[in-house]
């Protein structure tokens, strides 16, 4: 449900674009596009600029957001999406797209604002998330090698860079488990809301993780702490959709922690 602040704001956004002759359509996008959100969801907007002119339209609204609202931060991501945060700190993204771009967005996740030509995204069922296994392989590689590294920032007595792996290895586990719950990438939203989507079995495993040390201690058993979280998922997960194991990785690093850190990771 949106709020009288963030009605305001769409309703700001609606009016400039549909004013602009280079904009042929507008949607609410995001989590408030699909009927939910909360106070603190960010607007976004789908716009449709005609072919071939989106990168210019949305440099036009990067260098001058004005007559939407004060602005006090202004980034373009792809050439095409510009995100900004006003002076009260309402966070609004336009995201322009081209016709030949539409097949890629649910009519059924967007609230239309205005449209003069009648184009429109497809309204299609999206089918159930599954990742897929080359992609869960490349993410267990990858946490197979921050583990390793993990040897680098110890014996460099880099313990608080080392915090900075950890994190890495925390939001593995996080995509994994939206992963095993079904949750595509277009669903997820912004990174700050993650409870609704994990079941209260997962939150209460996340809560249990041993707090951040920057010391060589809390390091040794941050990452054991993640590794027992992560791996049976993982091993799970990837038996069921027959994603690849790295077999020789695991092997390497496990005697490679051995060797300099004393410390068994253990499933």
């Amino acid at each position: 449900m949106t709020t009288g602040a963030q009605r305001a704001l769409i309703e700001t956004i609606r009016a400039v674009l549909s004013g602009d002759s280079d904009v042929d359509a507008a949607w609410l996008a995001g989590s408030l596009g699909a009927g939910g959100g909360d106070a603190f969801s960010d607007v976004d907007i789908l716009a449709l600029a005609p072919a071939g002119r989106a990168g210019e339209v949305a440099a036009r609204y990067a260098a001058d957001l004005s007559a939407i609202a004060p602005v006090v931060l202004v980034n373009v991501l792809y050439s095409r999406v510009v995100s900004a945060v006003a002076d009260d700190w309402r966070r609004f993204d336009l995201s322009f797209v081209e016709p030949a771009e539409l097949d890629r967005y649910d009519r059924n996740r967007l609230t239309p604002l205005f449209n003069r030509i009648g184009h429109e995204p497809p309204a299609g069922n999206t089918p159930p998330h599954r990742v897929e296994p080359e992609a869960l392989g490349r993410t267990i590689a990858e946490f197979w090698r921050v583990l390793g590294l993990s040897v680098v920032g110890l014996g460099r007595g880099e313990h608080v860079v080392s915090l900075s792996g950890q994190e890495l290895l925390r939001r593995m586990i996080v995509d994994l488990m939206l992963d095993e719950n079904g949750v595509g990438v277009a669903e997820r939203g912004g990174a700050l809301r993650r409870n609704p989507l994990l079941t209260p079995e997962q939150r209460a495993e996340l809560a249990a993780l041993p707090p951040v040390r920057a010391d060589r201690e809390g390091i040794l058993a941050g990452n054991a702490a993640l590794a027992a979280v992560f791996l049976p998922r993982a091993r799970r997960l990837a038996a069921r959709v027959g994603a690849p194991w790295p077999d020789a990785l695991e092997a390497a690093t496990r005697a490679h922690l051995l060797r300099h850190l004393d410390q068994a990771l253990r499933e």
